[in-house]
């Protein structure tokens, strides 16, 4: 802290205020450089808000540009929202959300952040592992037969496959304090979720989902893989009404990774104070632009 004194008394009377030292909370580095940390965030978000985008707007059947305008609003506010826990560590000194939270309000009640957090990313694990149970169970239908067995469940059955994954994998991954040695694994990810965007477009201008309503029948839609066919007649520019709130909040889900904010901070290297803004803005853009792309 810093002693400054006030104005409008002698030196001896003078009165003091405390002041976070920022500078010293800005060299309290971590080991991740900012495209290490813009690829984790990216990857972070995306993988789990691109699922839910499509049925969003097709379930509140809002225009394209109001739809695109939902979505740059969210993701602007939601990288302030990001940034401004990053400033509140950086003004604390604080690197965690119970650590500001006692700053704030006191240690008594840190309990209450601390189980939102826990609340929150239990649940969310909870439906992911759940995909993943769905996905890899689904691949492996035809290998159940050679498949060992443990207590009598299947490895390849959907509880198999969840135990499996979560006691080999997750686990393991829930133990890694430095998210700088997830950065591999974080590119492979952000390759992947890419490399879906491109293929929806790719799908979306080559005519294969085509329903016949502007010229021929897609290939997709001819052979009854799809089956019944989708209906574009509610499709619009401009449509906005409340069911639009089924838009916002599958974006509010989109942009969300507030709860492990702290961490990026702390695990980030900061070569100027701007550094953790200008990577939180940069993730949140390529988000941004995918969403819209999708």
């Amino acid at each position: 802290d810093r002693l400054l004194p006030r104005a409008g008394g002698s030196d001896n009377a003078a009165k003091v205020e405390h002041r976070p030292n920022i500078s010293k909370n800005v060299e309290d580095n971590g080991t991740a450089s900012i495209a290490t940390s813009i690829f984790n965030l990216a990857n972070n978000v995306a993988g789990a808000g691109l699922l839910t985008l499509a049925a969003g707007k097709a379930t509140g059947v809002s225009g394209w540009i109001p739809s695109i305008a939902i979505c740059c609003s969210l993701a602007y506010a939601s990288s302030s929202t990001f940034i401004l826990i990053g400033k509140g560590c950086e003004i604390t000194g604080e690197k965690s959300f119970k650590g500001l939270w006692s700053k704030a309000f006191g240690e008594s009640t840190a309990y209450v952040v601390d189980s939102i957090v826990f609340i929150q990313c239990f649940l969310s694990s909870t439906i992911y592992i759940g995909l993943l149970g769905d996905i890899f169970s689904a691949l492996l239908k035809g290998r159940a037969s050679a498949a060992p067995s443990v207590f009598g469940v299947s490895a390849t059955s959907r509880a198999g496959v969840i135990v499996l994954i979560a006691a080999s994998v997750l686990f393991p991954l829930n133990l890694i304090k430095d998210l700088s040695a997830l950065a591999f694994t974080s590119i492979l990810g952000l390759c992947a979720v890419m490399y879906t965007v491109m293929f929806m477009v790719y799908r979306a201008l080559d005519g294969s989902y085509n329903t016949g309503a502007v010229g021929t029948v897609g290939r997709f839609i001819a052979d009854k893989v799809i089956d019944p066919a989708p209906s574009f007649d509610l499709s619009s520019m401009w449509n906005v009404d409340l069911r639009s709130l089924v838009l916002v909040s599958n974006f509010g889900l989109a942009f969300i990774a507030h709860y492990n904010a702290p961490t990026y901070y702390r695990e980030m290297k900061k070569e100027s104070p701007a550094s953790f803004p200008r990577m939180v803005r940069t993730a949140y853009a390529i988000l941004a632009v995918i969403y819209v792309t999708t």
